[in-house]
């Protein structure tokens, strides 16, 4: 069952995340004097307000369960959440909070790097969300919603930070061919 408001929402937060995200729209804060540090602590703020108005809204809609797992079937699920949580609250630990944030400037371009998670799945934050969403063993209609529209976000997202990252690290290409997006490739047999 489609819940119509929060995908409509959705998309309007998505277009304005992504808007604000946008370089055109970072290079006119540039010009009228922002430093880049400036306008990454601003958007993250921003970013937050906003998700929080939007989750804010989709809570007060009204919602009917779909399904609730229980018994031996709830562990599987509560394990590839468990997991997801893992995945994504550790690939923070790759990034420098105070930088990422806006809190601290930085003396070179936008960082790239491939460590940590990020030397498995191109983007394990992604990952791990999606996995705490989707394998919720209890899903009302907005929760599977909500789980379904944040996924197809991290994914057309995605998309559009790695053009972004190409056209700042080149290297990026190489990368891309050698790491998985979201789930990591296992090889029975190394080479």
């Amino acid at each position: 069952m489609i819940s119509w408001p929060i995908w409509i929402s959705g998309i309007l937060f998505a277009l304005v995340h992504s808007l604000f995200a946008a370089g055109r729209c970072k290079a006119l804060f540039y010009r009228l004097g922002m430093r880049v540090h400036h306008y990454r602590l601003l958007y993250s703020i921003f970013a937050t307000f906003l998700t929080g108005l939007w989750l804010l809204y989709i809570y007060m809609l009204p919602d009917s369960m779909l399904y609730m797992i229980n018994g031996w079937f709830m562990w599987p699920l509560l394990f590839i959440q468990l997991i997801g949580a893992g995945v994504a609250l550790l690939s923070l630990r790759s990034f420098d909070a105070a930088l990422f944030l806006g809190l601290r400037e930085s003396k070179d371009r936008e960082p790239f790097h491939e460590h940590g998670l990020y030397r498995f799945v191109r983007h394990p934050m992604y990952s791990g969300v999606m996995m705490l969403l989707l394998a919720s063993p209890t899903q009302s209609v907005n929760s599977l919603n909500l789980a379904l529209f944040v996924s197809l976000y991290f994914i057309v997202g995605s998309r559009l930070e790695e053009a972004r990252m190409l056209k700042v690290h080149p290297e990026y290409a190489d990368y891309q061919h050698r790491v998985a997006a979201f789930i990591p490739r296992f090889t029975l047999l190394s080479r």
